[in-house]
């Protein structure tokens, strides 16, 4: 009997997840590690037809990296703020950081260049950059639909409010959790940019969802698990969920069985710290749809 195993750190992987037979995707992409099937595809095409975002060289995008303060200001000063562009400074950075101070943007956040730049921070820029540039800002009339509403400092509340109620920003699980302290990458920025974009425009920004179930295709339940590892791992309303507490190892992983389907197509939600493996005996196509911290946006 064939089989699958997917193997991960803490993910859920939702009822749309099915064994394809045969499967087409477009060709025609910018980067060659950003297929027209990923999930952030269109909206990284966007970012990079616009001068926004740029790859790393060799005709790479790398979009999983992980977004720094600096490589987020710089999308936000080249699309908003080039005007107040000066001479290049040591690092290649430098002059986008001066507009942005210039621009008064980095009020209210904890951004630094080189490390990493969080969620709150995140929406502290984009909610700096909607009041300079006159935006109507509408906050949550109900702050409820924040599952971790009551953890976020009083000093991004507003900007969280704004961010998460306009579209720019959305909860990293079906719970609405807003995770401020999470990290993303930069795939997740180009979607988050390109919601920002939409909103000062005056539309109203969508989030990219999961393919529709093609015909023919096999919807996973728990009647398709082989096995199943990890000490909260389990099949519950439609959802598989791997988790293992303790990372020395493999972590959660499960086993599907194979029924002649070759292709794996599935949403991953509560993507924090989400290490995947696929392990198989043949060459097979994925095309993942991710909502999450890791993941989505």
């Amino acid at each position: 009997m064939k089989t699958r195993r997917l193997a991960a750190g803490a993910l859920s992987i939702a009822l749309a997840v099915t064994m394809l037979s045969t499967t087409a995707f477009a060709a025609s992409v910018k980067f060659t590690d950003v297929p027209s099937s990923h999930w952030a595809s269109s909206s990284i095409s966007e970012m990079a037809d616009k001068g926004i975002m740029s790859g790393i060289g060799n005709n790479l995008f790398a979009p999983s990296n992980t977004l720094t303060g600096a490589e987020f200001v710089t999308m936000i000063v080249r699309h908003f703020y080039e005007d107040k562009l000066g001479t290049e400074g040591e690092k290649w950075y430098s002059e986008f950081m001066d507009a942005a101070k210039s621009a008064n943007i980095l009020t209210g956040t904890n951004v630094t260049a080189e490390g990493t730049i969080n969620r709150y921070d995140m929406a502290q820029l984009m909610y700096n950059v909607l009041k300079a540039e006159g935006i109507n800002t509408t906050p949550l009339s109900d702050t409820s639909k924040v599952a971790d509403w009551a953890s976020v400092p009083s000093t991004y509340q507003d900007a969280v409010s704004v961010c998460y109620n306009m579209g720019m920003l959305s909860g990293v699980d079906n719970k609405g959790t807003f995770n401020g302290t999470g990290n993303m990458d930069r795939a997740q920025a180009a979607v988050v940019m390109s919601r920002l974009l939409e909103v000062c425009s005056g539309g109203t920004p969508s989030t990219p969802s999961a393919p529709e179930k093609p015909s023919g295709s096999l919807t996973l339940t728990n009647d398709n698990i082989l096995y199943i590892k990890g000490d909260a791992s389990k099949y519950e309303d439609g959802v598989f969920h791997l988790y293992n507490s303790g990372f020395e190892g493999t972590g959660g992983y499960i086993t599907f069985n194979n029924p002649g389907y070759s292709t794996l197509t599935f949403t991953v939600f509560e993507g924090t710290g989400v290490y995947i493996q696929f392990i198989t005996q043949w060459v097979f196509n994925l095309n993942a749809h991710c909502v999450g911290s890791r993941c989505g946006a």
